[in-house]
């Protein structure tokens, strides 16, 4: 007799015919992918902001006439100034490192527009911590075997 309804492909029997929703492996959970994004994943960064960076810096200020200035405000750890690597000239910016959080963001309230040698300082919050992302790549590449240490902190415990 003829195949009973179904067996071809027709519709399969009961209503729907359809998994319960929910299926698992089927669709990642909600907002699985969101917890990445870009916006959060600043903080986690250690503590909010200890360092500035400071614009339109004039060449001739000096690591020492930076930390006169913003010690005003708090204890200042670090001054660093960055220069050409060939021509040694300062690069125009600076970064302001201080002891506390609070320091850093008073410091950058009251020295924003701050004129130093004629010109008027710019205060951010610095972005990076010390190491930028390209030297970070540029370290991995020339490694070699020397940079083996350095991959125990990562995925060392799971399996």
């Amino acid at each position: 007799g003829p195949p009973p309804p179904g067996f071809f492909g027709g519709p399969p029997p009961g209503p729907g015919g359809f998994p319960p929703h929910g299926f698992p492996g089927d669709f990642p959970p909600p907002n699985a992918g969101n917890r990445r994004g870009g916006r959060a994943s600043r903080r986690d960064d250690g503590p909010p902001g200890v360092s500035l960076l400071v614009r339109n810096v004039s060449p001739d200020i000096s690591t020492q006439d930076l930390t006169l200035a913003f010690g005003r405000i708090g204890e200042v750890r670090d001054v660093y100034i960055p220069r050409d690597y060939h021509s040694q000239q300062p690069k125009g910016f600076a970064f302001i490192e201080y002891a506390t959080p609070e320091m850093a963001r008073e410091a950058r309230d009251e020295m924003d527009k701050f004129l130093m040698k004629g010109r008027e300082l710019e205060v951010v919050y610095a972005q990076e911590k010390r190491k930028t992302p390209v030297e970070m790549r540029g370290r991995v590449v020339d490694g070699g075997e020397r940079g083996g240490g350095s991959q125990r902190r990562g995925r060392g415990g799971g399996g």
